[in-house]
């Protein structure tokens, strides 16, 4: 298993825009936001998809992996309807996160959503009170999910007209 120096150097830093909502990866041109389209991010992103997947109802997920954010590794998903980005949703790999039965424990989802409320805050200039907040773009999330038993976070982009 690479140490996290080594895991760091082959990763991308997640950069996000609070004027935005877009998200740059390293210095990859190609940003991510409300006008990238599936078949461009496709293009752009290739050497990092991990994997993709159509619902069947006109939505489809495009999978991102060896990114980094807040210094943590990261993942995220990009959520298209049709050829339109909806939203991202990130999460994130906490190091020393408890684990039980390679499942995360309540200990460690609550340390990722505290952590992802503490980065998303930072990087977008306002506090996600109750987990949440709302900008012109769209809005942000970090919260524990009871259904899923996990950590949901990420960015929604507003309809665009």
């Amino acid at each position: 298993m690479p140490s996290p120096t080594q895991h760091a150097a082959h990763t991308l830093p997640m950069l996000l825009d609070a004027t935005d909502g877009s998200i740059q990866l390293g210095n990859l041109p190609t940003l991510i936001g409300p006008s990238l389209s599936r078949d461009e991010a496709s293009v752009a992103f290739a050497t990092l998809v991990r994997g993709q997947r159509d619902v069947g109802t006109g939505y489809h997920w495009l999978s991102l992996h060896r990114l980094s954010l807040g210094g943590a590794p990261a993942g995220i998903s990009l959520c298209f309807h049709g050829q339109q980005l909806d939203m991202v949703t990130m999460g994130v790999s906490l190091p020393g996160a408890a684990l039980e039965d390679d499942w995360p424990t309540q200990s460690a989802i609550d340390a990722e959503v505290a952590f992802m409320r503490r980065t998303l805050a930072t990087a977008l200039g306002r506090k996600l009170t109750g987990g949440h907040a709302r900008f012109d773009w769209g809005e942000a999330w970090a919260r524990f999910d009871p259904k899923g038993f996990m950590a949901s976070s990420g960015i929604r982009y507003a309809p665009r007209s």
